[in-house]
């Protein structure tokens, strides 16, 4: 199957390509070059789901962060110009 770079570097992907790998628009690729090649291999997006006991790390990191802020004011803000 032959496809043409156009004058701004992109490739369409054949239709039998996309359908046979289900891609959808917006498909995330990694690309790498190999010898004289280029392989695209399709990415696939996960959404993480954290368990309760991960949410409370985070929760907790959160919290040590906001102890470490400074509170912005005008005087702060004032003090910077």
């Amino acid at each position: 199957m032959t496809v043409i770079m156009t004058t701004k570097n992109q490739v369409t992907i054949p239709k039998k390509i996309v359908d046979a790998l289900d891609l959808d628009k917006g498909a995330m690729f990694d690309v790498k070059v190999v010898g004289n090649k280029i392989e695209l291999i399709p990415l696939e997006v996960v959404e993480r789901v954290f368990s309760d006991e991960e949410y409370k790390k985070l929760d907790a990191l959160v919290q040590k962060q906001k102890e470490k802020a400074k509170k912005v004011t005008s005087k702060f803000i004032d003090s910077i110009k």
